[in-house]
């Protein structure tokens, strides 16, 4: 898990030392899978939802994205519009995205995205990732990573850690 510099890592980080917080890495995947309800074919847009736990808070301070043309062939740069929510609408960009701008890759020799300015989903939330082909390809897999640290309150709120409902 890396703390980056951000005012969120920074609270959390203060937090943990003063021992108002347990973090722990965690990473919430989204699995697009063919022959699947979850496959994404040429040209479709598909919903994938996640469950963040109900014990802890979510900080995502990166993303990954990795596809799979065929078994065993991953796509070093995939043509895939996403968007993300959480819980009820809340959007993170006003329309889709290319995956290119956000999403990093382990399989093209990049790392996941670094997020700016990382997001603290509450814990209960449900992150709804939409993907949308736009390569003509009837994907064998996609993965979406979601990476970052759960927070657990020891002795502090979400409140009073992270100034926040």
């Amino acid at each position: 898990m890396s703390f980056g510099t951000s005012p969120i890592e920074l609270l959390a980080t203060e937090a943990m030392l003063r021992g108002a917080i347990f973090a722990n890495e965690y990473i919430y995947p989204a699995k697009w899978l063919t022959g699947l309800t979850s496959s994404l074919l040429s040209g479709t847009t598909v919903d994938q939802a996640i469950q963040v736990t109900s014990e802890a808070d979510f900080v995502c301070q990166e993303l990954n994205l990795i596809a799979w043309s065929a078994a065993g062939t991953i796509v070093a740069d995939p043509n895939i519009e996403i968007n993300i929510q959480i819980a009820s609408g809340r959007p993170w960009f006003n329309t889709s995205v290319n995956a290119r701008l956000i999403c990093g890759t382990y399989s093209s020799g990049n790392f996941p995205n670094k997020m700016v300015m990382p997001r603290l989903i509450p814990a209960k939330s449900t992150i709804t990732i939409t993907l949308t082909d736009n390569q003509a390809t009837n994907w064998n897999r996609v993965e979406v990573n979601l990476i970052g640290f759960n927070t657990y309150y020891q002795t502090e709120t979400r409140v009073q850690v992270f100034h926040v409902v």
